[in-house]
């Protein structure tokens, strides 16, 4: 009974113990929960910038290779003996150069052949000439029959044909040997030979001798996804002031693979008429001058190309515009009520430290600038001056 008197007032005390850790957890709870409502309806003070018109090129940048302007594969056209090289392996060549000579006796000796079948042909149409004339003459004086002056007139005529087959024959041959000289069908710079002085070259032969590439010009293939040309063309459509159509006034740039620029611009040459159905590309190809032969044929280049101008561009500060995990594109606004709302926007390319921004804003609109990345959807903010958050900021050191 002793033991049970003592143990009374515990028990008695027990379920007000058990209140007041109630009590106290919910206190805890409520402390844990006032940061963020704090935060919430603490004022974040912020700098902001309008939207203001800029004359903007709407441009793309499209990955590509250098392609020879003009390249022709030097192949013998006469059949012998490769007697001479008469080149320097990748040096310039002009038009008309001789590259190399083929043994040539044989197309000599075809030639002295058929300027002989010409002479020959030539002195029977003499006699035949001077045949026809007699027998014409005794034809009046009914001394020949009409018969012998028929065909007398028939082997003239036969022998008219007889000298044209002959001179082409000659000039065949004159060709033939002149063929035995491989010339440079264009100006460019050749490559290495792929025979040597000593092989049998075949006119059939599947490998050239060598191929000579003009690179001043150099042509430029690029390749752009069908959508975004179709996209970009609806930009252009709203408005309504796209380049002209002719591919040589649209300007291009290059960049070089080290991040260089090329000094001298260029322009589209040609936009391609169908879609690549394995890549869903256009391909398109840009002209540059190259007199110094800069540029060779096969560098991977990326290429700038001028479509259009939008003369009220808004560009967006980069240190304004954020992300979200989906990787979409979104600026904090302040609306009428004092609090930030977010706006997801569309870019398309950097100019400078600015985005370009094609949908999501208005001239006019003014986004969130400095204190930007303290903002959350919904939260009060207060715009203050740049020299007002240059004071404060300053304050805080």
């Amino acid at each position: 009974m002793a033991r049970l008197s003592m143990l009374a007032p515990a028990l008695l005390a027990l379920p007000l113990m058990l209140t007041g850790c109630d009590a106290l957890d919910g206190i805890l709870k409520k402390k844990e929960a006032n940061p963020a409502a704090a935060m919430m309806n603490r004022v974040i003070r912020v700098t902001t910038v309008e939207m203001k018109p800029h004359r903007v090129n709407i441009e793309r940048e499209l990955t590509g290779r250098t392609v020879s302007y003009r390249w022709a594969e030097v192949r013998p056209e006469v059949n012998g003996i490769l007697r001479e090289r008469c080149f320097t392996e990748g040096s310039f060549v002009k038009k008309g150069t001789v590259l190399y000579r083929i043994e040539p006796d044989i197309y000599r000796a075809a030639l002295d052949n058929a300027r002989a079948q010409l002479a020959s042909a030539e002195a029977n149409l003499t006699v035949s000439k001077l045949r026809e004339k007699r027998i014409a003459g005794m034809l009046k004086t009914k001394s020949v029959s009409q018969q012998d002056y028929d065909d007398a007139k028939a082997a003239l005529q036969q022998a008219h044909a007889a000298v044209k087959a002959a001179k082409a024959a000659v000039r065949t041959a004159e060709i033939n040997l002149e063929r035995t000289e491989v010339k440079a069908p264009i100006d460019g710079v050749i490559t290495k030979s792929n025979f040597t002085v000593g092989n049998l070259l075949s006119v059939s032969q599947m490998q050239a001798l060598a191929t000579i590439h003009q690179t001043d010009p150099i042509y430029v293939e690029l390749s752009q996804s069908s959508d975004d040309l179709y996209s970009l063309q609806k930009q252009l459509g709203k408005l309504g002031n796209m380049k002209d159509p002719n591919p040589s006034n649209i300007k291009a740039t290059l960049t070089m693979h080290d991040g260089s620029y090329y000094p001298s611009a260029g322009h589209l040459n040609f936009t391609g008429v169908d879609v690549d159905q394995s890549t869903n590309t256009i391909l398109l190809r840009a002209e540059f001058p190259n007199p110094d032969r800069q540029l060779l044929p096969g560098l991977f280049v990326r290429t700038t190309v001028v479509l259009g101008e939008d003369p009220e561009g808004i560009l967006a500060p980069q240190k304004a515009v954020l992300r979200d995990a989906k990787g979409s594109t979104y600026v904090y606004l302040i609306d009428k009520d004092g609090k930030a709302e977010r706006r997801f926007i569309k870019v398309s390319h950097a100019i400078g430290n600015d985005w370009y921004v094609t949908d999501g804003l208005k001239l006019g609109e003014k986004i969130i600038l400095n204190g930007v990345n303290n903002v959350r959807a919904g939260a009060p903010v207060q715009e203050v001056s740049m020299e007002e958050a240059q004071k404060a900021f300053e304050g805080k050191k």
